[in-house]
């Protein structure tokens, strides 16, 4: 298959394996394989077009053109199940391992970019004036014992950043944060976990424990003369406000205030 096919086309024509082909009798899915078998041609897919499409596609296509009638819809199945395949890492690369898809294409099982991080936030609080933070992070489909995470706290106005290294155990990890070693600013909370050379990062709080509660009570940070304040933005994401703290008002303000109440 020829470049000239636009990459919104073939998108059109390889999404319909889903769900769908799978409710398809018989002869219904032998004659979309047909049809679209003769639309990707011997050739089958270039390196441009294939650069282009996700790895799932890419799979679908090297069924179809070779027959493997039986492996595709076991790719379906499992996709719609909720099960994709294992993985493994060579070379700095993460590849897709099907053991029922035999001959295919590095390119076409690479997902390396595809790859991001499946995480979990679990607890957040104050214990001895610094953030605690617990939760579950792995680099997505690279199976292993060894996980390394980090807790990557970054300003926003500023993009400075601080990167904490986790506890990690079986059951997650468990990070410390000192509002004092940040300093004033808004601080959004990453999470980034590494294994077998691959690491990956995202934003950290989206996905929390069903019975996460945060603990919002505002904490003087002495050391800058400020106070903290651990909350979830509105996107749900952790962050940590360090701002500088009102000054006391004097007493014969105070009785001021109240006598005129």
């Amino acid at each position: 298959m020829t470049s000239d096919c636009t990459i919104s086309v073939l998108h059109d024509v390889l999404r319909v394996y889903d769900h769908r082909f799978l409710d398809l009798d018989r002869a219904h899915r032998d004659r979309l394989v047909d049809g679209t078998r003769r639309f990707l041609g011997e050739a089958g897919l270039s390196d441009d077009v294939r650069a282009c499409l996700p790895a799932s596609y890419r799979l679908r296509a090297f069924c179809i053109q070779h027959g493997l009638r039986d492996e595709l819809e076991r790719l379906i199945r499992d996709e719609v199940a909720g099960s994709p395949a294992g993985a493994v890492v060579v070379g700095g690369r993460v590849y897709a391992m099907y053991p029922y898809l035999r001959g295919v294409p590095r390119q076409d099982a690479d997902i390396t970019a595809e790859v991001g991080v499946e995480h979990r936030l679990d607890a957040a609080g104050w214990k001895d004036g610094r953030v605690r933070i617990a939760g579950y992070a792995i680099v997505e489909r690279v199976e292993t014992h060894r996980t390394a995470v980090d807790i990557v706290m970054r300003e926003r106005r500023t993009g400075a950043e601080h990167r904490i290294a986790a506890e990690s155990g079986d059951d997650g990890f468990e990070a410390s944060v000192d509002p004092a070693v940040l300093g004033v600013g808004r601080w959004d909370a990453h999470v980034a976990a590494t294994a077998l050379g691959i690491g990956r990062e995202a934003r950290f709080g989206s996905v929390r424990d069903p019975g996460f509660k945060l603990d919002e009570a505002i904490r003087a940070v002495p050391e800058h003369g400020a106070e903290a304040w651990l909350y979830l933005t509105r996107g749900g994401h952790l962050a940590l406000l360090v701002r500088t703290a009102p000054k006391p008002q004097p007493l014969r303000a105070k009785i001021r205030r109240r006598l005129g109440r």
